[in-house]
């Protein structure tokens, strides 16, 4: 690991969820255990949508949405499968839920811009990619839960007849078009086209070391994806480009010339 603002992530792991914690063991990590509502039959309407929102989030989670019924959710809440329609329409209409309202969220996009981005001496806005990555993994780590979310409905989905398999397939593009959106800047010589293939290489490695992640909780998600990072952003090409405390307005340099 060659950034040394990194180091501070590494160094204080103590505010992790217990899920995202390290363990001695292999065993798969526990991201859905307990219940974690208290069961009250009377709530306004607003408050009950939340909660029938979190608790489908675990229980497909933990089930995926091929296991999962809507007593599963009704139980967790301690309400009946008939009361559960005053709220959806349908088992397909709580996944959508799910995905747009609890997945799919802006917070996730703002967090993974906020520490990437500086304002250069000539006051241009401009993104460090590598840090914008990291930002993604510290993010996926604050919330376990949807990364096992992702992670089982991902896998249904490649069914063609599964009702998330549409948002999956575009899952790549969107996130592409909201990164090519973005001022990035880069190494000398970068293209687009290079760009996307080292967007495509960054998403697929970090996706499949997720999988490694919620399968075995020895596996320390921030210490192997900043090793990770090393390969994907070797220094010799992304020295000074890879996380904004590598700049120093001090120098009066442009990063303008240096994005696409």
């Amino acid at each position: 690991m060659r950034i040394t603002a990194w180091q501070q992530f590494l160094d204080d792991q103590s505010d992790w969820p217990t899920a995202s914690q390290v363990r001695d063991n292999g065993a798969a990590r526990d991201t859905t255990s307990g219940t974690i509502f208290a069961h009250r039959r009377r709530m306004d309407p607003q408050k009950r949508h939340r909660q029938i929102l979190q608790a489908a989030t675990k229980i497909i989670a933990a089930k995926g949405f091929w296991g999962m019924s809507l007593q599963d959710v009704a139980d967790e809440i301690g309400i009946t499968e008939a009361a559960l329609y005053h709220y959806i329409a349908s088992k397909n209409d709580l996944l959508t839920m799910v995905i747009n309202e609890a997945y799919d969220t802006p917070a996730a996009d703002e967090y993974n811009a906020s520490n990437a981005t500086i304002s250069d001496c000539c006051g241009h806005r401009v993104c460090f990619y590598p840090r914008y990555c990291l930002n993604i993994v510290l993010y996926n780590l604050q919330r376990p839960q949807m990364v096992q979310l992702f992670s089982m409905l991902y896998g249904e989905a490649l069914n063609p007849k599964h009702p998330a398999h549409d948002f999956f397939i575009g899952h790549h593009r969107r996130n592409w078009e909201l990164v090519r959106s973005m001022k990035w800047v880069l190494p000398p010589g970068y293209t687009e086209e290079r760009l996307h293939h080292v967007f495509t290489l960054a998403m697929a490695a970090m996706d499949g070391l997720q999988y490694h992640w919620l399968a075995d909780s020895s596996v320390n998600l921030l210490e192997e994806w900043i090793r990770f990072s090393d390969q994907i952003f070797p220094e010799y090409e992304w020295a000074g480009f890879t996380d904004p405390s590598e700049y120093s307005s001090e120098n009066n340099r442009c990063l303008l010339p240096y994005t696409l």
